[in-house]
């Protein structure tokens, strides 16, 4: 349906006032093109432009009559590309008259679901129920004299997709915009809850004791928590976005206007969330719910001046973010040992999303200087800075700690911590600025040079007690811990040096350093590195028109990116993008594109955290007998994608034919592939991600459209890892023919049996060597040896089609639409088992068949498959009474082995380890409803 705004025209304006129009388009455009800001709280940013729901997508009432004659002819009309024109919808126009004209129409009725309608992903974003509802209200208004206009709708209120709209304001002058809409999310309908409580900052067990202590067991809680789990009714979990919010736009005179705006959103409900405890990555795991109650609050204001030849545009925006549940204490039901002085764990405590608060300087210029080659230039300098100073919580909320043996550490509140607060902020500025120029009549070019940069301002953090001296954390409330001591091994350090050496300085690091001591592991995390980035952009490009019909364009651009505490220093990466379009084809249009990019940079250094980990605090140990492995951070093959040397190619196509006067095709395709020459580990192979898309659209008559798409994409990622094996000093490793890796120079019997040998060694392991031995993957490195190499492959394919048609029947309008897609997972895996201990000499037992069936493609395929069907009649009773008639079919398949047997048995092992949600699930569900929509 068109708007009264849209369908009136109000003549005259000067020349100047056109050139500054088109210079504020020439903003818009160049800031199109800018990177956006750093991400703020906002879940719904650039999302409520335009209203709707699936009954009302859009925001305007469905199937809305054609206009008869078109955009102002009758007959079929094409676009400038090409293409069909869509039928623009019929506007009833209204006599002028005194005072205010007003039209509208409301809509209401009921809805019926049956078949699987609680299913997670039928209602996932959407709020498809039985009952009546308000399906829509649409009202707009202009006032006798043709210069004020008001427009407003809404849908669905009372449901949680709800939404409505308000436009109001003079032509060419003021305008006021409100809106309001809901959102939900459903992210499961299958979760079995053990606790009360979902939701809020305190959950509470059910049935079952918290923290349980002996007589019980880990075996006993175990079969308990199944037990409990299978009893439990099955729950969703959701949460429900709502979101509102003004915008004023007021000119002030004929250049000069001012803006401002606010929104406020809303988020509320719980989400799946994992728990763990003990120590290391935890005993044991049980899927509990984490609260989600947050609020975003966004005001934005500026000022926009159009000049003859200028414009320019200064804007000030505020995001804060608020989360009204800080911490989440949840009962705990595992069994575990007593640990850190403490006896048990009744409760775990998490501290949730903390508040903070994003804001934003923007500054935006355009000038054009017609006389100098019709110079075009544009500017942009924004200044960000990302806040937020939460309360942070004790390690613990048991009060007792004794930590290797120390008392007095306060552990359960916030005096053991370096400080009290995160006292975090990161400040971002970018500079945007280019230049277009026509040289010639035929030739465009345009230089640019864009760069953004981060400024971490944050103090740096160190983990440690500062009433006690000692470096590292508990972890999981107490039930774990990991510190980094002295090494009290023999011969290790001076005699006498025991494992609190460290703790009489007080956390000064460099007074512990100077005591030379070598520390009890490498691998201990004391500090939080601090990430900076300066990224710089600049490219030339330019469009050369070949004729009336055809362009061909080319870009060359290098990124330059330096970074702190990076494996790189800095990346750099050149990137040539060429074009050519074609409109001269007979009834044809043809668009080609490629990119061609190769990214490379400084020497990688695989581990530039060392100062970050608790090697640091002292020499390297040189003792036969220790295990250095924790002084090896990683893999020095090892390469991150997002550092690692890249090359890239991407080709587009797209063809549109008009195959009659009434009928076109659109074909698309891409290709794009990545290669990563130096990653031997990490990212491995070709990564590629191909797309070919086909849409035919037929329009027969003016009442009549058909249309039909098909699509194909298909890509595959490459991973390649090694498992690590151990690194001890004064060790030699031997390296057996099946992959196998022993200290031992002589097969075991069963070895031997089976023609198992040696086929070489490590040599000693000693500190002069460990760093090189064991530091890289190779095959005879006793930490990474090639024998443990393992490899994964993951394919994508996706298939879609789709087939729609709609047709008047006289007064009577109907739509049909199908859509089907299809997408599998494919994943392949490669490993020597035997190499990584997962088989033995001998007889295979059925654990160890288990491992050989899963290489290659032992793992099952995860498969989605859907078919929906929608059908839309319109029949209008008188004409200000029509009804609508609704109905929605869904047929949906999903397999994912993750979830086997879950629903079944949730504690599949005996370590407590508990599934509480079943998972994605197939369903088919039907919708039915009827409208009554009355005109006035």
């Amino acid at each position: 349906m068109r708007t009264t705004t849209s369908r009136r025209r109000h003549a005259g304006g000067s020349q100047p006032a056109t050139a500054r129009r088109l210079l504020g388009l020439l903003i818009g455009s160049s800031l199109a093109q800018i990177a956006a800001l750093p991400a703020r709280a906002d879940s719904g940013v650039g999302v409520d432009t335009i209203v709707g729901n699936t009954l009302m997508p859009g925001g305007g009432l469905r199937l809305p009559a054609r206009d008869p004659d078109g955009i102002g002819e009758a007959g079929v009309h094409r676009n400038p590309t090409g293409l069909l024109n869509a039928q623009p919808a019929l506007v009833e126009e209204h006599e002028p008259g005194e005072g205010w004209q007003w039209h509208g129409q409301i809509e209401g009725g009921g809805l019926a679901v049956d078949g699987d309608r609680d299913n997670a992903k039928f209602r996932e974003y959407r709020a498809l129920g039985n009952g009546l509802l308000l399906g829509g209200l649409r009202l707009l208004g202009e006032s006798g004299d043709g210069q004020n206009y008001l427009e407003a709708s809404a849908a669905s209120l009372g449901r949680d997709d709800g939404f409505a709209s308000l436009r109001l304001g003079r032509y060419n002058g003021w305008r006021l915009k409100a809106f309001y809409n809901e959102t939900p999310h459903v992210f499961t309908s299958g979760y079995r809850s053990l606790w009360d409580g979902i939701g809020s900052g305190r959950m509470t067990l059910a049935r079952l004791p918290a923290g349980p202590t002996a007589p019980a067991t880990a075996a006993d809680t175990d079969i308990a928590i199944g037990l409990d789990a299978l009893a439990a009714p099955k729950k969703t979990l959701s949460l429900v976005r709502q979101k509102g919010g003004l915008r004023l736009d007021l000119p002030l005179d004929d250049t000069l206007k001012v803006y401002a705006g606010f929104s406020s959103e809303k988020r509320q409900g719980a989400r799946p969330f994992g728990m763990v405890s003990g120590g290391g990555g935890g005993t044991g795991g049980v899927e509990t719910a984490e609260p989600i109650d947050y609020d975003t609050h966004e005001v934005v204001a500026g000022l926009q001046w159009d000049g003859e030849r200028s414009s320019a545009n200064v804007m000030l925006m505020a995001s804060l973010f608020r989360n009204n549940i800080d911490t989440l204490v949840v009962d705990n039901p595992m069994f575990l040992p007593a640990a850190n002085g403490i006896t048990s764990f009744p409760q775990a405590v998490f501290d949730l999303v903390p508040d903070n608060d994003f804001y934003n300087l923007k500054a935006e210029f355009a000038h054009a200087m017609p006389e100098l080659a019709k110079a075009r230039f544009t500017g942009v300098v924004s200044l960000s800075s990302s806040r937020q100073d939460d309360a942070l919580i004790p390690m613990t909320p048991y009060a007792g700690a004794v930590v290797n043996g120390v008392a007095g550490g306060a552990w359960d509140t916030t005096a053991s911590l370096s400080r009290d607060s995160a006292q975090r902020r990161i400040d971002s500025r970018l500079f945007d600025f280019a230049l277009a120029v026509q040289p010639v009549a035929a030739l465009d070019l345009k230089a640019r040079w864009r760069r953004y940069e981060t400024i971490d301002k944050s103090p740096q953090y160190w983990a440690c007690n500062p009433l006690t001296g000692q470096w590292g954390r508990l972890i999981n409330d107490g039930s774990g811990s990991v510190f980094a001591t002295a090494n009290v091994t023999a011969g290790v350090n001076p005699a006498g040096t025991t494992a609190n050496a460290y703790d009489t300085l007080l956390c000064d690091i460099q007074a512990i350093q100077a005591l030379g001591l070598v520390p009890s592991a490498g691998n201990v995390n004391i500090g939080a590195a601090q990430y900076e980035i300066q990224q710089d952009n600049t490219s030339l490009g330019g469009d050369w028109r070949l004729g009336r019909a055809q362009n061909l364009n080319l870009q060359l651009e290098r990124e330059s990116v330096e970074r702190s505490n990076r494996e790189r220093k800095r990346t750099w990466e050149d990137r040539l993008k060429a074009g050519y379009v074609n409109r001269a084809l007979e009834g044809g249009t043809l668009r080609l594109s490629a990119e061609f990019a190769r990214r490379r940079g400084s020497t990688y250094v695989s581990d530039p955290y060392e100062a970050f980990y608790s090697g640091s605090l002292g020499p390297e140990p040189a003792q036969n007998g220790v295990n250095v492995a924790s002084w090896i951070h990683t893999n020095d093959l090892h390469r991150k994608f997002d550092l690692a040397d890249r090359d890239g190619i991407v080709v587009n196509a797209r063809f549109n034919q008009a195959l009659s006067e009434t009928m076109d095709l659109s074909l698309a395709a891409q290709a794009k592939e990545q290669r990563f020459p130096d990653s031997e580990y990490g990212r491995s192979g070709v990564q590629r991600l191909n797309s070919v898309n086909a849409e035919w659209n037929w329009q027969p008559t003016m009442v009549t459209a058909v249309s039909a798409t098909l699509g194909l994409q298909r890509g595959r990622i490459a991973q390649t890892g090694v498992q690590a094996n151990a690194c001890v000093l004064g060790n030699t490793y031997y390296f057996y023919s099946d992959g196998s890796v022993s200290t031992s120079a002589t097969p075991t019997a069963a070895q031997a049996a089976a023609g198992i040998g040696v086929v070489g060694s490590s040599g000693v392991v000693t500190a002069a060597n460990y760093a090189s031995l064991c530091g890289s993957a190779s095959d005879m490195s006793p930490l990474y040896p090639s024998s443990r190499r393992w490899t994964q492959v993951q394919d994508d394919d996706t298939r879609s089609a789709g087939f729609g048609i709609r047709h008047e029947f006289g007064r009577v309008r109907v739509e049909a639409n199908y859509g089907y897609t299809s997408g599998r997972t494919s994943t392949a895996y490669t490993y020597n088992a035997a190499a990584l201990g997962l088989v033995t000499s001998g007889a295979p037992t059925t654990a160890e068949l288990a491992a050989l069936a899963l290489i290659g493609s032992g793992l099952p395929d995860l498969r989605y498959r859907q078919h929906a069907i929608d059908l839309t009649v319109v029949v209008p009773l008188s004409n200000q009474v029509t009804t609508r008639w609704l109905l929605r079919h869904e047929l949906t398949r999903i397999v994912d082995w993750h979830y086997d047997g879950v629903e079944a048995n949730p504690t599949p092992s005996n370590n407590q380890q508990t599934y509480l949600d079943i998972g994605p699930r197939s369903y088919r569900a039907t919708m039915v409803g009827v409208m009554l929509g009355v005109s006035f």
